[in-house]
C-alpha cells in the first residue's frame, strides 16, 4: 500500500509541473478561476507570480513520494501533509492575487 501511495505522488509530479508552468507562462490568457480579470492591471505579472507559487506543489510531491518510498510507514501521513500543502497554496494564491487587482 505504501508503494502505491509513493507511486501516486510520483505520478502527480509531472502533472503539477505542467500546470504550474502553464500558469507561469500564460501571458494574457485567463487560467485562474479565483481572479476577477476585469480588475487585474497586469495579468502577465499575476501569472508569473502565481506560477512561481504553484511550482511548490511538484516539489512537495516529489519529496513526499521519495520519502514515502524510503519510509513506507510514513506514506499516508506524507500524502495527507501534501494535501494540506495543496490547500495552503490555493489559499495563498487566492489571497495574494488581490495584490494585482485594482480598486475600480
Amino acid at each position: 500500500m505504501a508503494t502505491v501511495l509513493a507511486i501516486v505522488q510520483f505520478v502527480l509530479v509531472p502533472i503539477l509541473l505542467v500546470v504550474a508552468l502553464a500558469v507561469r507562462f500564460a501571458g494574457t490568457a485567463k487560467p485562474l478561476n479565483v481572479v476577477d480579470y476585469a480588475r487585474v492591471s497586469d495579468p502577465v505579472a499575476l501569472h508569473r507570480w502565481a506560477g512561481n507559487r504553484l511550482l511548490v506543489l511538484p516539489l512537495v510531491f516529489l519529496v513526499g513520494g521519495y520519502t514515502s518510498y524510503a519510509f513506507p510507514a510514513l506514506a499516508l501521513v506524507i500524502l495527507g501533509a501534501a494535501t494540506v500543502v495543496c490547500l495552503c497554496v490555493a489559499v495563498w494564491l487566492a489571497l495574494g492575487a488581490e495584490r494585482f487587482q485594482s480598486a475600480a
